[in-house]
Formats: C-alpha cells, structure tokens, sequence
C-alpha cells in the first residue's frame, strides 16, 4: 500500500525488499536483509537500464497541480504513456549519434585549419572554376589534385571556412570530411557516410526543422542498443533519402584517395549519381580533393564527365614563398640559422625553386636544416645536397635515426598501427617499458622533447591537441614500401606491428599495479546508520498535502541502522596517474586478432581475456549483467563483431554454458552470433559457429543465418550453410521470402547458383497471409540481373515461367527496360507471342515502353506482328495511344497494320482524333492513315466545326471529305 501511494504520487519505479510477512511471527528480523536485497538489485538495474532525459515531469506538489498536470493534454500522454521519453518522434538523442558516428569534424577542422599561414590559399578562392562552383548552381562539382604534401588539405580547410560564412546566410548546412591515414578505421565508405548522415541530421535538429520519420526510424534500426549492423547500402539508401530532403548543401571531402579501391570507388560512384545533372543536385555542391591519379582506379573526369578540375600544380608557388619566409622567421626566434642575410635569401630561392609545388618537401628541408646544420659551409653543403623527392628525403632521415635507440623503434611503431593517434603523455609510458616488466616504473618515462626528436623529424607533436603523428602520411607508406631496407627492428608487416602492440598492451594490463589476480575478502559486517523512510520521503516530496502521513512516531529515532557487508575494493583514485591505461584497456584485444596459443603472450592474453575486476575493467565488450554466462556472452557476442578467433576460442572453453546464450541476440545488435557473422560475410567464424548454433532458427526479423548471407551475397558462406545437415534451403522468413529469392532479387549470381545446386526452389512462388511474392526467376528479371537469370535458364528452368497474371519473364523485363535480359530470354527461347491474362503480347508491352530496341528484337521473332489483345487493340495501336513514335515507325516499317479498329472500332487516328493530339494524327496521317475510316459513334458534327482546330485542319489537308469528318467520333 505504501508503494502504490508513492506511484500515484511521483512517476518513479518502486523496489521492495518484503520482509513483515516471510515467517509466521511477523516479526522484524528480516528487515535490513530485505532492505540490503531492494538495494542491491536497484544498483543492479540500474547499471544495464539505459539512461532516458526525462521530460514533462510534474513537480511533487498539491494535489491539484497534479491533477492540473494529468489532465493537461491527454494525447501527449497516450504518446507517451510512461511520461519519460528521450525526444519527439522526429528527434536523435545525443548518445545516438555518438553511436552514428564518432568522428568530430569541427574538432579536426580545427587541428588542420591552425596549419594555415595567413594568406595562403588566396590563389584557390579567386578561381574561376571555384568561384563558378561557389556562387553558382550550373556546375555541382569540382575537385581539386595535386603531389602529396602539397597543400590539397590547408585548401580544403580555406574552402570549409568559405562555406561555413556562407551556410550562415543561406542557413544551408556544410557537410565535410577529411580522409587521415592515421585512423585506418575512419577510412571506409561506411564510417564517412555515417558521418554525413550524422551531420545532416544534427543540422536539420539544431535548426528544429523536422527529421523525416523513416530516417529516424532507419537510425533506429541499425544504431539503436538492439540493431542490425548497417552495410554500405543501408547507410547510401539513409544518405540519399537526406540528399533530396536538405538542399542546398555543401559538400567537402578530402583526401578521399587513401580509401581502399573498392571503398573509394562505391563512393564516387554514389556522387556522380546524386551530381549527374543539373535537375538531380537540388541545389547542392560536392568538392573532392585527392592526388591526381586514384590507385586503381581511372581518371576521375572519366568517372565523373561535369566535375570541373582544379590542380595544385604550378599554383602554389607564391604560398610556397610565403610558407618559407614564415617558417624561417619562426624558427630563427629559437636559433638563428646564420648571421649571413645573403645566404637566407639563397635558402629561401633554393627551396622554392626545388620545391616542386610540395610543402612537406620544404617543411623537412627545413627541419633537417636547423637540425644538421651550424655552420655556413654546412648550409651551403646541404644546399648542393638536396634530395630529388620525398622518398629520398625520408630515406636521409630514416638515416639519421638512432638504431641502437629502442625508444625510436617504439615511437615508430605506435605512430604507425596503433588505432589511432596517441597523446605525448601517454606514448611517453607507452615507450617506458618493455613486453617482459611485470611491475611500473615511472622514473623511465622520456622526457617529450626526447620523444619527438628520436625519429628525425619523420613525426611531430601537433601543437592544437598534443598527439603525436607522422609529419605526413607518405611517411608511413614510405616504412612499409620497403620495411626491411629502411630501420632495423622496424616490423615486417602490418600483422606483426599490430600484435606487437598488442603485447605491450597486454604487459601493461598485468602489472601488479593493477591487482589483476583474484583477492579473498573477509567475512566483515559494517553498522551504518541511515535516514528513516519519512525523512527521505519529505526530503523528496516536500508536499504539506502528504507530510501528516509521513510523520516519525515519537520514540523512533531519526535514524536506522543497517547491517552491510564490508567490501573493500581496490582503489582507482590513482588511475588518473596512468596515461596509457585507457588506451590499452580499449585496444588490446584489437591489436592481438592475429594472435596464437603458442605466443608467449598467450597466457597474459587469456588471462585478461578471462578475470574480471569491477574496479579495473579491462574488458572493451558490454555485458547484459553480471553473471557467468552474461560475461561469457558479452565476451563471444565480441569477438564475433570484431572476428577475433583467439577470443572465440577462449569463449568455446565453456561450451555448455555458451550453448545456453549463444542463440540470444547480441548485447547492443539485434542478431544473435550465427545471423550477424553470416549476414556480414565472416566465414571462418560462421564455420565455428555451425558446430555450436542451430542453422534454421529465425531472428526477431524472421531471417535464418542463410538468408542473410544469400541477401548478401557472400558466396562462401552460403555454400557453407546450405551444406550443413538438416540446413532448410528453402526455409522462409516472416514475410514470405527464401535464402533463393532474396539472393536473386539482389543480382548475387554466385549465391544463386550455390543454392540452386541444394536444388532450391527457382519456381517457389511464396507468401505469408499477405500478397504472393514473384518466383526467384521473376525477381531477378525484374530487377534486371542478366547473370541470375542466366543461372537459372542453365538450370533448366523453361523461360516460359508465369505469375498469377499468366506474365512470362520476359514481360517483365520489357517492362523495367532490362535489355539484356530481354536478348537473354530471347536466346534461349522465350515465346514472344505469349499472351498473359489482358491478351497483351511482349510486343505490346514494349510499343506501350517505346523501347525500340526490344521492340527489334521481339518483330525478329514474332511470327505475328498485329497480335490483338482483349480490347482488340495491336501493338501499333499502344504505341500510337501512348505517343511513342518511334515505336510506331518501327512497326509499321515491319507490317503493323495502322488502320486496325479495335473492339470500340476505333482505329489509332480516331483514337488520337479524340483526345485532339495533333503530333499524333499527323504521324498517323503520314504513315498512311486513312483519313476517311468511319466511326460508329462520337459527338455531333457541330462540335467539330467548332472545337477540332488543327486537327480539322490536318483531316482535310490528307484528304478527309466533309460528310466523314461529320460522322468521326
């Protein structure tokens, strides 16, 4: 009765430990038990509970504001039954965004734009091409190349500050991303569209302009705590639909070359689709920068024929002057240089003159300068002795770096594969120790300086947030050009680098620092005294309508003591102290992917994989509780997101545990291990897990794993599938669809033939209470994938397949303007003289398209060119109906009669008469036409005397008599 009175006071949630009533006596022993359980288990709820902003809460007061409150507005409250919400329907919260992207593009904006010399970039703004593309809307795209290192990102900065000004006035959002070799897991198509869609919506929130409800519900979907991990087409499908619904916005993305080559070229190709023509653009603008050639990939005018073109070449001179006088300015504050006004100014002709358009080259030059040179004749030296490109220059400098000096080698190495760029602090721990230490030592941290002039100017510490980078990102494609030839000790691969990390990493988690090993406590009781239950409630509520109700009985104390058990954990209040703990509590388990049970890490590794401590949490996975088997899924739902098969097998150790969760869906996914693994293609985890999951349970989308792999298209892994025992490859999902359907409907030929040879059903025509979907023949008909269809006609499947309206194939083809599918069908024999449940033939279907084409084709293999459909109507007669006059041309040319009259008996030139088409019955007229053809029925004489106009007018120029222009319809 108590807790029902607080609920119908205040919205809260009520947790009671009952004791009054568990024994007979009734009497209180159980109390502070009781009360330490409701305890323990509203910390526990509350620990995986999410965190909601809660909105429109009423004020613990009278009765009558609360009533005033409940009344209010009775809809909103049906929205929202429970009165706590994160925002209106059409709104993200912010920790939903963070879930859509991580990247903070005006953080980074910052960082790169501080390198910017005042000045410099001018030459680019006063562009023709870029002043067109600013101001304008005839020309959506440019895009600016140049040598590395020669100022393409410092434009771009100048460019996004322009845009910035700009979107100010038109309230018009500018979109951009900067591509960094430094975070290999920002550069995937995927991660940048994120951050677009990310962008866009944060935009359209913080100008309240309402968020479309599908886009709401699609981020929803896929990055919402219970999700289906989005692919590269979910994320263009969210990104499109934004394009169309915000105009007018900017588009800046550099650097984009450092993709990958199938990454960068789904994104070009996505842009010349939004930018193809002036209509499609809404009034955006889109600016690539990158290199002049893109590995693998052609020309990017070729791929992208309007883009206008920019190069850095030859531009950049009078920046490159201004960038040297800068520099030697700067650095002769910290020592000069020489005395020798003359020679300054043979350094500052010499660099320019040798530059070759490339900053980086200058930069270095000058660093090696002051960091080599102390004499004149040592300047002149290496004036003469300048290098010809970037990679001698870095070859000079790999050269100066101290071998014997373990700390270089470390810097290199973390500089290069860590996740990404490191804080000077905690690189300086980071190179403090060694894999084999097993307790800290602080006193062998380097000194910053030490740390950032051990490698020769090869990397820098950025000055705006103080983390240690290469001076370029050619520095790093430099080292591993040639790894070997270059520094000693240097890894020889990516693998290696990355599991080296990852031990030090793991070194550093099993110091006894940190107290990793288990510890036994004693059994302690601890008296607390805490305030009664009146207390806290006046405390809370502060209502005089309810104080009677909570006043202390005279004799009780104020106070009541309870009994708890004493923990005593280990303290964190020096955990501020490790600079690097988070990085590797976050990145261990990521850098040792490729490690084995024979490492001599092994150990180290199962062990933090393994032990759990609520005061150091090593573990990077979210558990849905605190339980064995919560922690046990936490661990396997991970390592297969991340494809860490050393993990896995850790988590295998417990099968039988493992066999009771392994089926649930993931802790933050919507897919359970073997659905998620499947649908994102990762074969050899999906291989693992057909020994310990069930291959035909559905999940909350009613897919099985094969239905994800199939709609995918991952080949392997659907060969795998369906040929495990017992695998149903014709199972069906929810709504109707098979592993074969949704592989066809996609254009996966290579899935389609594997299960067409589990002899799938081709023809299967399948539905769930609701419409039959098309056959998997169909589908891929429709949808105009040539390879699938030919599949299945390999197979054995007659062309002559039909739907519920008797349509071939074929017809449907025609009708998606699929050519090659149509020549296909053809070639294998498909009957073009078929007639669906209308009488309509392909041919008619294709005069109706006005596809010429087709229609070539199908008259080279009808055997009746006049075919008639219910109505009585031909081909010829459909084309003339809908104004496709080539079509008419080309089947009159092959026999199509022009004077048929359909079942009305009207004839194409009444027809066209009637809806008083001009263009029409002159093309008619032309092909021979008869003009004096009568009609049966139609309006008076009068009317047409009257109304006709022009087409009166063609009538008796081709020779219509008087008494027959009465009597037309």
């Amino acid at each position: 009765m108590e807790a029902a009175g607080l609920m119908d006071v205040i919205p809260c949630l009520v947790i009671r430990g009952i004791c009054d009533y568990a024994d007979s006596h009734k009497n209180k022993r159980w109390q502070d038990y009781a009360a330490a359980i409701a305890a323990a288990y509203a910390k526990e709820l509350l620990s995986v509970v999410h965190a909601n902003q809660v909105v429109n809460e009423p004020k613990a007061g009278s009765s009558s504001e609360l009533y005033h409150y409940q009344n209010h507005n009775v809809r909103e409250q049906k929205w929202s039954s429970s009165l706590t919400v994160s925002q209106s329907r059409d709104q993200i919260d912010d920790w939903l965004f963070e879930r859509l992207s991580n990247y903070d593009q005006n953080k980074v904006h910052r960082r790169l734009l501080h390198k910017r010399l005042l000045g410099t970039t001018q030459w680019f703004l006063d562009h023709p091409h870029f002043k067109e593309w600013f101001t304008g809307n005839t020309t959506p795209t440019l895009w600016c190349s140049g040598k590395i290192g020669s100022g393409k990102t410092i434009v771009a900065t100048s460019v996004v500050e322009e845009l910035i000004y700009r979107s100010a006035e038109l309230r018009a959002p500018t979109v951009f991303f900067y591509c960094e070799n430094e975070r290999p897991s920002t550069l995937q198509g995927s991660y940048i569209l994120s951050s677009l869609i990310k962008q866009l919506c944060q935009f359209l929130q913080v100008t309240s302009r309402h968020i479309p409800e599908d886009i709401v519900q699609d981020i929803h979907k896929f990055f919402k705590h219970k999700r289906t991990i989005p692919d590269f087409e979910d994320l263009e499908d969210i990104f499109f639909r934004l394009f169309r619904y915000v105009p007018n916005t900017a588009y800046v993305i550099d650097g984009f070359d450092a993709l990958g080559k199938e990454d960068c070229g789904s994104l070009l190709k996505l842009i010349r689709h939004l930018f193809a023509s002036s209509s499609n653009h809404t009034g955006s603008k889109c600016m690539l920068l990158s290199r002049e050639q893109i590995p693998g990939l052609t020309d990017i005018t070729t791929l992208i024929p309007e883009i206008h073109h920019i190069s850095t070449f030859s531009n950049v001179m009078q920046d490159i002057q201004t960038y040297i006088e800068t520099t030697i300015t700067d650095k002769t504050m910290s020592r000069k240089l020489t005395t020798n006004p003359s020679l300054l100014d043979e350094i500052k002709s010499v660099l320019l003159q040798e530059s070759s358009g490339m900053f980086l080259w200058v930069y270095l030059q000058l660093e090696i300068l002051w960091d080599t040179c102390f004499t004149d004749a040592q300047i002149r030296s290496a004036l003469k002795k300048l290098p010809t490109d970037l990679g001698e220059t870095y070859r000079r400098c790999a050269e100066r770096i101290i071998i014997q000096d373990n700390i270089a080698i470390k810097v290199l190495k973390w500089v290069s594969f860590a996740t990404r760029p490191l804080h000077i602090e905690e690189l300086k721990e980071a190179v403090a120790f060694t894999p084999w230490d097993t307790q800290w030592d602080p006193e062998r941290i380097p000194q910053q300086d030490f740390i950032a002039g051990s490698c020769a100017n090869l990397v820098v510490v950025d000055p705006i947030d103080s983390c240690v980078r290469f001076a370029h990102h050619s520095v790093k494609q430099y080292l591993e050009n040639d790894r070997r030839n270059h520094i000693e000790g240097y890894p020889v691969n990516t693998e290696q680098g990355e599991m080296e990390c990852g031990e030090y990493c793991l070194a550093y988690l099993s110091f006894s620092d940190f107290n990793l090993q288990v510890t036994k406590c004693k059994d302690e009781e601890l008296t607390v005294n805490v305030p009664a239950p009146a207390i806290l409630m006046n405390g809370v509520l502060g209502s005089s309508f309810i104080a009677p109700f909570l006043r202390i009985p005279r004799g009780r104390k104020a106070f009541v003591p309870v009994r708890i058990p004493n923990i005593h954990p280990t303290g964190t209040s020096g955990r501020a102290k490790y600079k690097f703990l988070n990085y590797a509590v976050s990145n261990w388990a990521i850098h040792t992917k490729h490690i084995s049970n024979t490492s001599s890490s092994w150990k180290r590794f199962e062990q933090v994989a393994t032990n759990f401590s609520s005061t150091w949490n090593f573990h990077p996975w979210v558990c849905g509780g605190r339980s064995h088997r919560s922690r046990l899924h936490g661990l396997f739902g991970w390592a297969v997101k991340e494809q860490h098969e050393a993990l896995l097998s850790i988590a295998l150790k417990s099968k039988k545990d493992l066999l009771a969760v392994c089926e649930l869906p993931l802790v933050d996914e919507n897919l359970p291990a073997l659905h998620l693994a499947s649908k994102l293609g990762y074969y050899g985890i999906v291989k693992t897990l057909l020994h310990l999951c069930r291959v035909n349970v559905l999940d909350v989308e009613g897919y099985a794993p094969l239905h994800h792999a199939a709609s995918k298209g991952h080949f392997s892994v659907v060969k795998l599938i369906s040929s495990v025992k017992g695998s149903d490859v014709d199972i069906l999902s929810k709504s109707g669809c098979t592993p074969l359907f949704l592989a066809a409907t996609n254009g996966h030929a290579s899935a389609s033939s594997v299960l067409v040879e589990k002899n799938a059903g081709i023809e299967k025509e399948c539905h769930v209470g609701g419409p039959p979907l098309p056959t998997p023949f169909l589908a891929a008909a429709k949808n105009g994938h040539w390879a699938v269809v030919e599949v299945f006609l390999q197979r054995g499947i007659k062309p002559e397949s039909e739907d519920s309206q008797r349509r071939t194939p074929i017809f449907i083809a025609i009708e998606k303007g699929h050519r090659p599918v149509v020549k296909l069908l053809l070639e294998w024999g498909a009957n073009p003289d078929h007639k669906d449940r209308r009488g309509f033939t392909p041919l008619s279907t294709a005069a109706i398209h006005g596809d010429e084409t087709v229609i070539q084709m199908l008259l080279k293999k009808c055997k009746n060119h006049n075919p008639e459909d219910d109505t009585g109507r031909t081909p010829f007669f459909w084309a003339s109906r809908y104004k496709n006059v080539g079509a008419m041309k080309v089947l009159f040319e092959n026999g199509a009669e022009c004077n048929h009259t359909d079942s009305d008996g009207d004839t194409p030139l009444i027809y066209a008469v009637k809806r008083d088409d001009a263009r029409i019955v002159r093309v008619l007229l032309e092909l021979g036409a008869d003009p004096n053809k009568k009609c049966d029925n139609g309006p008076t004489p009068e009317f047409w005397l009257q109304e006709l106009g022009e087409v009166w007018d063609l009538l008796v120029e081709y020779g219509a008599t008087p008494s027959v222009l009465h009597m037309l319809p």
